[in-house]
């Protein structure tokens, strides 16, 4: 398929260069360069490259698996792909990377930066007698108006590809398009197959309701000029052209035919579309219709314009050059111009009345730039009469190509962008864990992606719960995962565990070996069957102090047996940080050895100096919980220890960019004692076990498993991970 593609894409360009009414000039080419720079932001904003949109919308992790499962057989059968979810998208991005050679998130990383450039291309065809500045404020003002815009930033693919299916659409049956002959229809076809591809069953009002009021349109003027016997009359010298055009139609839908099927009858009883009318998605709540007008003075598009006077303002602004351009365009016999837009309107109201606000604000991104069509269109034709007042037309194309783009700039400055660096250390794992059974103790959304092909589970995975929590950790949102927060039985189910390196979290089973180290993730393999250790009420701590006075202390005091004590660890707040700045805060440890955490979140590299420290963390935008090693120090005198935080950005960060520190986490490097219980009282506690029942000392059980060169040989408790040495 890559060299099959690549072949057509060859054939295409020499056809249009040879034909002199397809050949864009380089000129025309370049009017998309400012829709070019602005794909660019989001990147220049931070420096580095990266996935659009993460921690903003993770779906993104979702599609990058499904792409994978394309490409393999060996990840499709740990994720299958789902059977009624349109694919076309997930199919191209594969044939890119197989055909490039490089990793599914670069290749759709990359297609999706190419989609507002293409449909900024697409408008070049409406704007042909345009002066070249007036092509430029077309192809910016309707290629990316807000909403595209901030939906590009965030990675939603599929409303940018409508967006510009649903133009081209409207632009060839506006008799924009080429002249083909007798394949004069076989865009029309390849548009709608397009649009099944991209968006299935949910796709087809959008065609539906402009060819078929475009049919309405023509077929009344046809009966008004030349009587029924004239229509019936056309309609049969199109019929050769039409079936050569349903024959493609039907070639492309193929591959598409049973997944459509799964769609209408997997979704059928929730609105149509499988998705309640309560989901918000990643909304705040419903977005209000002036977003589609291709201005708005917030950059996050999920909330009310501010101030909200000059937000109105302006969106009164861009509504009066729609009424004006829909005026303009009828009196010049262009009614399809706004025949569309207001069709495109009228899916969004019914929309907002029966589907969820997640589903209508897509509705909202594909009406916004065929209303901005109306609104630019008029303003820099050229080769009209117009009347003389019009001559600010210049001045009010201006005016709006800027505001456009000055939204746009707001938004993309904002628009997160996913680091790979955990990806690349999680990805080094995968021949070591050869396909097997995998828990990841972490709470990261992309990781059965950063995984694929390894059977992995989480206990939880996009903020929700997968696996069951023991009641004695009961973990929160923003709460670290650990060992202990999963029970005995469930532990047995894998082979592999990976966790943070966290010398703050509980300690391991002695069934657990590790193995490798990465600078983020200890990987540990299971040696044996798991015992289940007993755990007071910790939370999302490693252990808790145990108070013998209290009934249940003395209920454990009571039971006998041992418990594993250690030294607790120091946390202090730390603030957020933002861009171009430095904060600190203040550590009072005692003289010894110290690792240090912390649970941040930054688009930026976060460099940390502390007294005999200086390292610089990775950008990290995985859900906060999760303690990320900072390094060691050592403490020679009881005083305060300041640890500071600097973030820089670049020329195009956002002021309003920061980073979140959370916390700094000082545990003590020292072994894990095994103590009687009765000797564990107003002690800090990470587990105990008590005389009856299980063996107190399971770690002395034999196992027919021996570890290999490569592994740690461990007798007893396992050390915190930071009393290993580097």
């Amino acid at each position: 398929m890559a060299v099959l593609l690549g072949g057509l894409t060859i054939a295409s360009v020499v056809w249009i260069m040879r034909v002199p009414a397809q050949r864009p000039s380089l000129r025309d080419l370049l009017a998309a360069t400012p829709v070019g720079l602005l794909v660019l932001i989001p990147f220049l904003a931070v420096g580095r490259a990266g996935i659009p949109g993460a921690s903003m919308d993770n779906d993104m992790a979702a599609h990058l698996l499904w792409a994978e499962a394309i490409l393999s057989h060996l990840v499709a059968a740990v994720s299958p792909l789902p059977l009624d979810y349109p694919l076309g998208p997930h199919a191209m991005a594969a044939v890119i990377a197989e055909g490039l050679g490089i990793r599914i998130d670069q290749a759709f990383t990359g297609w999706a930066m190419a989609l507002p450039i293409l449909n900024a291309w697409t408008v070049l065809a409406l704007v042909r007698r345009s002066a070249w500045l007036g092509k430029i404020v077309a192809a910016t003002v309707v290629g990316m108006p807000f909403l595209v815009a901030a939906y590009y930033g965030e990675s939603s693919f599929k409303e940018v590809i409508l967006a510009g299916l649903v133009l081209a659409l409207v632009l060839f049956l506006a008799d924009c398009g080429p002249a083909l002959g007798r394949g004069r229809w076989v865009p029309l076809a390849l548009l709608v197959g397009g649009m099944l591809s991209v968006y299935s069953i949910a796709g087809l009002p959008w065609p539906l309701l402009i060819v078929g009021s475009w049919l309405g349109v023509v077929g009344t003027r046809r009966v008004t000029r030349s009587g029924l016997a004239g229509l019936i009359m056309s309609i049969r010298r199109e019929l050769s052209a039409l079936g050569i055009a349903l024959g493609v139609l039907v070639i492309c839908l193929i591959p598409q035919l049973p997944r459509l099927e799964r769609f209408i009858s997997l979704r059928q009883g929730v609105n149509g579309l499988g998705i309640e009318q309560s989901d918000l998605g990643n909304l705040a709540g419903a977005l209000p219709g002036w977003e589609a007008f291709g201005v708005w003075n917030n950059p996050d598009f999920r909330y009310p314009a501010s101030p909200a006077f000059t937000g109105g303002m302006w969106t009164a602004f861009a509504l009066a050059l729609v009424l004006l351009g829909a005026a303009w365009a009828l009196r010049r016999g262009r009614w399809m111009l706004p025949l569309a837009a207001g069709g495109s309107m009228l899916i969004w109201a019914v929309s907002s009345h029966s589907q969820s606000p997640y589903v209508t604000a897509k509705a909202l991104v594909i009406a916004s730039p065929l209303l901005l069509v109306l609104a630019v269109l008029p303003l820099v034709e050229r080769g009209v009469r117009r009347p003389p007042w019009w001559t600010i037309a210049p001045i009010l194309a201006l005016a709006l190509f800027f505001k456009v783009g000055i939204s746009d700039v707001r938004a993309l400055r904002i628009s997160p962008l996913g680091p790979t660096d955990h990806m690349s250390e999680l990805r080094s794992l995968q021949p070591t864990l050869a396909g097997r059974p995998t828990l990841f103790l972490g709470n990261d959304d992309f990781i059965l992606w950063e995984l694929a092909g390894v059977p992995t589970q989480n206990p939880v995975l996009y903020g929700v719960q997968q696996l069951p929590i023991r009641p004695q950790k009961a973990w929160l949102a923003g709460e670290a995962l650990d060992f202990d927060s999963l029970d005995a039985d469930t532990l047995k189910a894998y082979d592999w565990v990976i966790t943070t390196r966290d010398a703050a979290g509980s300690t391991p089973p002695p069934q657990f070996h590790l193995t490798r180290l990465t600078d983020s993730y200890a990987l540990w393999r299971r040696v044996g069957s798991v015992f289940e250790r007993l755990l007071l009420n910790e939370g999302g701590n490693a252990g808790a102090t145990l108070d013998c006075r209290t009934p249940q202390g003395r209920l454990v005091l009571r039971g006998g047996g041992v418990a594993g004590v250690r030294a607790p660890s120091t946390v202090v707040p730390a603030p957020t940080v933002a861009v171009g700045t430095k904060a600190s805060t203040q550590l009072a440890l005692r003289p010894g050895t110290w690792e240090l955490q912390s649970p941040y979140t930054s688009p930026f590299p976060v460099e940390v100096t502390v007294p005999g420290l200086r390292t610089t963390l990775p950008p990290n935008l995985d859900r906060q919980g999760p303690r990320w090693r900072i390094g060691r120090i050592a403490v020679h005198t009881r005083r305060p220890i300041p640890v500071s935080f600097q973030v820089e950005g670049t020329a195009f960060t956002s002021p309003v960019t920061s980073a979140s520190i959370g916390a700094v986490i000082a545990t003590p490097i020292s072994r894990e004692r095994i103590v009687p219980v009765r000797d564990a009282c107003n002690r800090y506690v990470d587990w105990y076990r008590p005389s009856r029942g299980e063996p107190t000392d399971p770690s002395r059980r034999q196992s027919s498993y021996r570890p290999g060169a490569n592994e740690r040989r461990e007798s007893g408790q396992p050390r915190p991970l930071g009393a290993r040495d580097d």
